[in-house]
């Protein structure tokens, strides 16, 4: 603990300093001064923990010295010594929340008492502050990943909103580079069921340390996301190989499996959404590398940029078809697309693997992550250029490719899965019902049995708005209700329509109605 010690006698100063270094081994005498002005300047200097100080002093006496010290905000704790036995020194020493008051001449157990006390408390003031530090810091973090759960789901054409989000959940952006990754635990998750996800958060932390800053959070079932901010370039090939180790390093430890998709980098806020889109496009191709692997989108660019591309139509009226569960219709569309295999000239295997690849991911892409998990066709890793290799003939391959989409339109019966007629209807009432609760996007996805990226796509094609913005419609709507009609506290309010952090509710409010909770209230009738 440094100590400072504050005497107008330089005798009185020794004899202190000969006490405490004798006495008080965890004290050492860091300054001293002879009047309170120099004391003033000594303290705002040297912060010391604890300052031993005489009252009456040239100058400045002790008492207005510890006042001017009030509005620097020192937290120094201090001792006060007198010659004189006035209880007038001691209020006004209390009420500057001094709590120690000795007479001269200092008796050593009566200082070494006194001291010991005020260790006592810098110890105990010291934890608390701890403890609220680290409330306040875990606060932050659930903010920060609220947050970027919500603009993973938003869309790239949404900058000014993104932009807001950012600045509330205080996460930087002037500078910042960003990239988005994708996690999903492959086959049992058991161990995590006994050890939770800490110890995998924790080796992703200790991976990608040397970035600036790394959130990582459940997205939904076993997966998990990342977002990488760092104020320089992030180097794909040296991202890749940190991802290598991080997937040996968990094998290792945790003894779990997982495939990763990483998104490319972004110097723009909207950057973190497209960067995880493409991470989650890049984790798909997990059915051509299989479980266990590290598929980056520029990967899987190169393996698409090919001259021999399935029709988009044949695509698009496949997936209707799958929409409506016409298994005739399907069937149909396959051996059209087969047809036009054939035809292509030059169609060499990885051709062969592109077509099935784009015919399989369309048929799945509107799947959630649920229902991949439990249909064993498309469940694992199933076009290998080897797995292709097993189809002696075209015809042996196209009728796989067959049974593949007679296994998902059965599925989705057996599952009671068939295409609602208006599903987005039914998920702004289930919203509507549900709002003080943290939905994402992918919570609702996954209540609704459908993948969160076709969600998010047809949610904004059948109400010309992204769900985020209904959603937080919704809670102002409340919010404007509850001021009008109820003597709750802004703070209460916010709480009940599902904010968890004030500031950020009163600046969605101000976005939405134009002023802050508080003036919205003043401004009623009445009021």
């Amino acid at each position: 603990m440094k100590v400072v010690i504050i005497d107008d006698e330089k005798g009185i100063v020794e004899g202190l300093k000969k006490i405490i270094s004798r006495y008080l081994p965890e004290c050492k005498v860091v300054g001293e001064a002879y009047n309170g002005l120099d004391g003033f300047e000594m303290i705002q200097k040297l912060r010391p923990d604890i300052a031993i100080t005489d009252i009456r002093m040239p100058k400045a006496d002790g008492l207005d010295m510890i006042k001017m010290l009030e509005e620097t905000k020192v937290q120094t704790k201090f001792i006060l010594l007198s010659g004189y036995a006035d209880f007038e020194y001691a209020r006004r020493g209390m009420k500057l929340g001094v709590q120690f008051y000795i007479n001269k001449p200092v008796e050593e157990e009566e200082l070494r008492d006194s001291v010991n006390q005020v260790i006592e408390r810098i110890r105990a003031d010291r934890i608390k502050l701890q403890g609220l530090d680290e409330l306040k810091h875990a606060m932050n973090s659930r903010i920060q990943e609220e947050t970027l759960r919500d603009i993973l789901d938003i869309g790239n054409d949404q900058t000014s909103l993104v932009d807001e989000l950012l600045r509330s959940a205080q996460i930087p952006t002037a500078g910042i580079w960003f990239n988005s990754i994708l996690i999903e635990i492959d086959g049992s998750t058991d161990a995590l069921k006994e050890l939770g996800f800490q110890p995998l958060f924790h080796l992703i932390d200790q991976a990608l340390k040397n970035y600036c800053q790394v959130y990582r959070f459940r997205y939904f079932g076993p997966q998990i996301a990342i977002v990488i901010a760092h104020n320089s370039n992030i180097l794909h090939g040296r991202l890749l190989h940190v991802i290598q180790e991080m997937k040996q390093a968990v094998y290792r430890e945790l003894n779990l499996s997982i495939s990763v998709g990483i998104g490319t980098v972004y110097k723009r806020t909207t950057g973190i959404c497209q960067s995880f889109e493409e991470a989650r496009n890049a984790l798909s191709y997990k059915v051509i590398k299989g479980g266990k692997s590290v598929i980056s989108f520029t990967e899987i660019m190169k393996i698409t940029d090919r001259s021999h591309a399935v029709p988009e139509e044949a695509i698009t009226r496949l997936e209707d078809a799958l929409d409506n569960m016409h298994e005739e219709e399907c069937v149909a569309i396959i051996h059209e697309i087969f047809r036009g295999m054939t035809a292509e000239p030059g169609m060499n295997p990885a051709d062969l693997q592109q077509w099935c690849l784009t015919i399989l991911l369309s048929s799945i892409r509107k799947l959630s992550f649920q229902q991949l998990q439990q249909n064993d066709l498309v469940g694992g890793p199933i076009l290998s250029l080897e797995g292709i290799s097993r189809f002696r003939t075209l015809e042996y391959l196209e009728e796989w490719m067959i049974q593949v989409i007679r296994g998902i339109i059965r599925f989705k019966v057996e599952h009671n899965l068939a295409q609602k007629k208006d599903i987005i209807s039914e998920i702004k009432l289930y919203v509507s019902k549900h709002y003080n609760e943290q939905i994402s996007l992918a919570d609702l996805a996954a209540r609704f049995f459908i993948s969160p990226y076709y969600l998010s796509q047809l949610f904004k094609r059948k109400t010309g708005d992204n769900y985020l913005n209904f959603l937080t419609q919704i809670r102002i709507d409340k919010a404007k209700e509850l001021l009008e009609n109820t003597d709750l506290k802004v703070y209460e309010i916010c709480q009940m329509v599902g904010y968890s952090d004030a500031q950020h509710f009163a600046r969605m409010f101000e976005k939405f109605t134009g002023c802050k909770p508080r003036d919205f209230r003043k401004k009623l009738p009445n009021v």
